[in-house]
């Protein structure tokens, strides 16, 4: 039944309707015209006027004239004129104590209204009504809906948490009791009013009807939200349309402070004294979080609250002392937000959101979701005088709006059982020729138009589809199943093997990083990998199961998975249903090339493939998508290409050439000064982020064909057509992927897999590069070719970009026959099947393992700062411990591995003379212990050298050890006869009492050399190259070389001090300028909040 106009004698209760304006001639028509229609009439209506400079002056005169309008009473009984100083509370404070002036008994009952609410006929009854039901009932408010769209739900009841943040009540079926009720259309108890002194002048604007029920709850009333009755609120002050012309600081500042006064003069004892000591300490941490994040208001206005309050400007213990004169014996337990309903609250508000978005994909799609009632609209009284049938108030809501509607904006906190999505008006024809084409925003410079609202119930169904059912928590789910089955014989939190050294604690990852000399190949000063950071800072997080070691084993273990979540999110842009980007994401994460990296421990290509898809969005979404926040995507997007490039040089520079290529050949879709800008914080920024590592890519260009996991014997070409890149861990069944890729362009072309094809075509380039170029690997040896891992990842994320692109949504002229679309996903899922097989049966070779990490039994290694001789392939020399992972990645001086390449050949091929030999000069080099190949006889060794070696306590993984007895160390000072010997490039002497072990540490040494004969020598375990300086007495001597290729300096006959450094200062810039770069990268991947259109 559709209703008709009110009655024109309305029935009058004993109320005093005060309504407050300020500036407010947008809403005042609409607001006095809902009073006048309102199914019972206050017995008084009064209006307070607080300095408007509009036409709301005019308004209210127009609207108390004394002639009758159509035969009906003026809305207003009087309008009460204050200055623009007065806030809300002191102006109805004065409006009570006039109306008590005037009329003796203006009601017993007091309704509060803004200028920018309008209540519904049956507002007041409603409330009276509850009044009535309810006796201890002394404040009620009604429901309030928005004013442009009352289907959606605005404000309810409210209540604070202890740091004074004012937190919405969803809405119920029945009246609710609560700790507040929104001031706007409330009905207070006149002599309630009067007993607590009404509104709390410390409240001008803000928070006053949060402190006011809080009161009205201890003095033993009860505050009630009423569904049933609803009012339409613009809240002009919280959406920005009026300014806060009474309050003294900015409205984030005046939430802050008035939060924090309402929790703080209530409280009790007890928590007003630890809140003082609370709330400073949470204030900066959040001050911090917002600085963070870039939101210098909110930050600001922490800061300001906490300093305001502390300083005694917010009257703190005169207020408590004003609460303490009246009784409280009421309580308000159990109204407050607690920590746990925040966090209920957060659960289901990120349900809800899951939903919306879900509804929006699929819309975005063309699946029109059900909606959960008929939509209604709120029609202002007077559109009944037209004639017009139409339903008003509560009765054109639908019947779901009683459980709670979420808000576009700032509304309901916690989700309810039908939420409203925001969905683009569906276009139903293709734009005319010659008609411009759509534009994001109206080109005559207006608002953008306001987006179609479907209400969906968040249903069983719906949820569990947003969660448990999704399609990325299914495939995280089977492909974590199906990782756990490939790694089965690998299970656990240190892996080594293959191409991965054991890896460090926290502790010596970052010192290996920070230290500008290692003693590694026999001393270098070349920057340590960029990849040591990324482990150290990673790695920190998982400090409690075992650090950096348990993150790689992690990201090993879990590659399949992760590799297939990176990619379902790299894809969200695509419109592609959610299942198909599912099956693709699986596809790419059980490449061959990357199950046979995580078999043969290539850590590199691993982390490759979890960034690759990432990665590739970033750039894309550079090149031709449209966003306003371009900063932080260039930031995010340097981030990305930084990661890869610390583990793949190759990666990054494909990365580099396709996003040039992009930039060159793509039109631009926002102006050329940003894109260039753009473009070049990705290309440029990476690679301060990276430094100093860079300066060795340049000294070593050879890292980059081959990668940090070294060279590898080249793939057949049957192999290389089916993606695996030879070795262990895959087969080549990635032919199935190549033939699918085809497939999908012939049975449906689509433009969008161009990108695609290039991406394929880059990667192709890529494997050519490192299949064909041979090069002389870092570490010494013959010519070889790099591991096709990485070229081969890029073109399996091309072919499988085509795949999807085939399934987009408007990606072709013409849709394909349903029958077409069912074949294609059969054909997928058996891609997928193949691809999981070939992971599952070939994935579980290779050398990669967990357990205890091989050790030395030598107490005396790392006191003596000695080093050790690994004899393998390739052969390591490493002071006072085993090899780590980033040992091979430093770049040996000139020499060095040629040096450990010939002791290996002479240890294992050579002749008696040429292992004494051998022997010898790694002592005078500083090696202290020699491990050799598993299967080696130590006892040989020690038959040929009996004078240089004896046996030791094998490694944990049983490989024989030799000690060697030539005295040594980390500086030995040697005779004029071994000094004359070492100068002139004669071979190491072996056993000799010319040698005498000098206590010092490398790099630095400063000693004191007592008298002694001319000719003396200070050797040093290190390599000679440019950065090393000396000095005796205080005088710059010359570096000579001792044995050929360590560090020496010549000791004078008297009694001296002698100091030797190796300088690092151009590193250290370096790292400056990589802390700067990284301090930077950090503000600006800071999301900032996106401008409302």
């Amino acid at each position: 039944m559709s209703r008709t106009a009110a009655s024109p004698v309305p029935r009058t209760v004993p109320v005093l309707a005060i309504v407050v304006c300020h500036n407010g001639e947008n809403w005042l028509p609409l607001a006095l015209s809902a009073l006048r229609r309102s199914g019972v009439r206050p017995r008084h209506v009064l209006a307070v006027d607080t300095g408007s400079t509009d036409r709301t002056a005019r308004i209210l005169t127009d609207a108390a004239a004394a002639e009758r309008v159509a035969g009906e009473a003026p809305v207003l009984d009087g309008i009460l004129t204050l200055s623009s100083d007065v806030g809300f509370g002191a102006a109805v404070g004065e409006a009570v104590e006039h109306a008590v002036e005037r009329w003796g008994d203006p009601g017993g009952w007091v309704w509060l209204l803004h200028d920018d609410c309008a209540p519904e006929p049956d507002c007041l009854e409603n409330l009276l009504t509850a009044a009535e039901n309810e006796p201890a009932a002394t404040v009620l408010g009604p429901l309030a809906v928005d004013w442009s769209d009352p289907r959606l739900i605005v404000e309810a009841g409210l209540s604070t948490d202890a740091i004074g943040h004012r937190q919405q009540i969803s809405p119920e079926e029945t009246v609710t009791a609560v700790l507040a009720v929104p001031s706007a259309g409330s009905l207070v108890r006149r002599e309630v009013w009067h007993d607590l002194g009404g509104f709390d002048p410390g409240f001008p604007l803000l928070r006053e009807d949060l402190d006011f029920g809080w009161r009205a709850n201890a003095a033993g009333g009860r505050v009630l939200s009423v569904p049933s009755a609803r009012l339409r609120h613009a809240r002009a002050l919280s959406t920005g349309q009026r300014e806060p012309d009474v309050l003294g600081f900015s409205l984030a500042t005046a939430n802050r402070v008035h939060g924090l006064r309402v929790f703080l003069v209530n409280c009790s004892p007890l928590s007003f004294w630890f809140g003082l000591i609370r709330i400073p300490l949470f204030a900066l941490l959040r001050a911090l979080a917002f600085l963070l994040s870039r939101r210098t208001g909110e930050a600001g206005a922490e800061l300001a609250a906490t300093w305001y309050l502390l300083r005694g400007r917010g009257g703190l213990r005169t207020a408590r002392a004003e609460r303490r004169k009246t009784d409280r014996p009421g309580d308000v337990r159990g109204l407050f937000t607690g920590r746990m309903t925040r966090v209920r609250n957060a659960v289901r508000a990120g349900v809800v959101g899951l939903v919306r978005r879900g509804v929006e994909r699929d819309f975005a799609l063309g699946t029109v979701p059900e909606s959960a009632e008929q939509e209604g609209a709120w029609i202002p009284p007077e559109a009944l005088k037209s004639g017009q049938d139409r339903p008003v108030g509560p009765g054109a809501l639908p019947a779901g709006a009683m459980r709670g509607v979420g808000s576009r904006g700032t509304g309901l906190r916690r989700p309810s059982a039908i939420v409203a999505v925001a969905v683009p008006e569906r276009v139903t024809e293709k734009p005319a020729p010659g008609r411009p084409k759509p534009s994001p925003v109206p080109r005559d410079g207006g608002r953008r138009p306001e987006p179609e609202l479907v209400f969906v119930e968040v249903d069983r169904k719906r949820v569990l589809s947003a969660t448990l059912f999704a399609p990325p928590v299914i495939v995280l789910a089977v492909l974590t199943a199906l990782a756990f089955a490939v790694n089965g014989s690998r299970l656990g939190l240190d892996l080594f093997g293959g191409k991965l050294l054991p890896v460090g604690g926290l502790g010596e990852i970052w010192s290996s990083y920070l230290a500008p000399w290692h003693a590694i190949a026999g001393g270098t000063a070349s920057p340590a990998p960029a990849t040591l950071p990324v482990l150290g800072t990673l790695g920190a997080i998982f400090t409690p199961i075992g650090g950096p070691a348990a993150l790689v084993a992690i990201l090993l273990i879990g590659d399949i998975p992760l590799a297939a979540l990176s990619a379902y999110a790299a894809t969200r842009h695509l419109r592609v249903r959610r299942w198909v980007r599912a099956v693709v994401a699986a596809a790419y994460g059980v490449l061959p090339a990357a199950t046979a990296s995580v078999a043969q421990g290539r850590l590199d290509v691993v982390v490759v493939h979890l960034l690759l898809p990432l990665v590739i969005a970033g750039i894309v979404g550079l090149l031709v998508r449209v966003d306003s926040r371009w900063l932080h995507v260039s930031a995010l997007s340097a981030i990305g290409l930084a990661l890869i490039g610390a583990f793949s040089p190759l990666a990054h520079a494909l990365a580099l050439v396709g996003l040039v290529i992009g930039f060159v050949v793509l039109p631009s879709p926002t102006g050329l000064a940003r894109r260039i800008a753009s473009v070049g914080i990705v290309v440029f920024l990476p690679l301060a982020l990276l430094l100093p590592w860079p300066s060795v890519l340049l000294r070593h260009p050879e890292l980059v064909l081959h990668g940090l996991g070294g060279g590898a014997t080249a793939a057949s070409g049957a192999d290389l057509a089916g993606l695996d890149p030879g070795g262990p861990g895959a087969w080549p069944i990635g032919v199935v992927l190549v033939a699918a890729a085809i497939v999908a362009l012939v049975v449906r072309p689509s433009k969008g897999a161009g990108g695609g094809v290039a991406v394929v075509v880059l990667g192709a380039l890529g494997l050519a590069a490192v299949r064909f170029v041979a090069v002389t690997p870092m570490s010494g040896g013959p010519h070889a070719t790099g591991f096709a891992g990485v070229p081969l990842l890029v073109i399996g994320a091309g072919l499988l970009w085509t795949v999807l692109a085939t399934w987009q949504r408007g990606g072709t002229g013409v849709e394909p026959a349903p029958w077409l679309a069912k074949v294609t996903a059969v054909a997928g899922v058996l891609v997928l099947l193949a691809l999981a097989t070939g992971a599952v049966v070939a994935g579980r070779e290779g050398p990669l393992r967990s357990g205890e990490r091989p050790s030395l039994a030598a107490d005396d290694l790392a006191s003596s700062g000695r080093s050790v001789l690994v004899v393998g392939e390739p052969v390591r020399q490493t002071g006072g411990r085993l090899p780590l992972y980033g040992d091979d990645e430093l770049a040996p001086t000139p020499g060095s591995a040629d040096r450990l390449a010939s002791w290996r050949r002479d240890l294992l091929t050579g002749t008696p003379d040429a292992v004494k030999q051998a022997f010898a000069a790694a002592a005078a080099s500083g090696v202290l212990y020699v491990v050799l190949p598993t299967g080696a006889d130590g006892g040989a060794f020690v038959e040929i050298a009996r004078d240089s070696v004896v046996p030791a306590a094998p490694t944990s993984d049983g490989r024989p050890v030799l000690r060697l007895l030539p005295a040594g160390g980390q500086v030995a000072l040697i005779s004029p006869e071994l000094a004359q010997a070492a100068v002139t490039g004669k071979v190491a002497p072996g056993v000799s009492p010319g040698v005498v072990p000098v206590q010092a540490g490398l790099p630095d040494v400063r000693v004191r050399v007592s008298e002694g004969p001319t000719g003396r020598l200070l050797v040093l375990a290190a390599e000679f190259e440019a950065g090393w300086q000396a000095s005796v007495d205080g005088k710059a001597v010359p570096i000579v070389r001792a044995w050929g290729h360590q560090v020496a300096v010549s000791v004078p006959p008297t009694p001296s001090e002698v100091v030797v450094e190796h300088q690092g200062t151009t590193r250290n810039l370096l790292l400056l300028a990589q802390i700067a770069a990284v301090l930077f990268t950090l503000l600006t991947a800071v999301p900032t909040r996106r401008r409302p259109s």
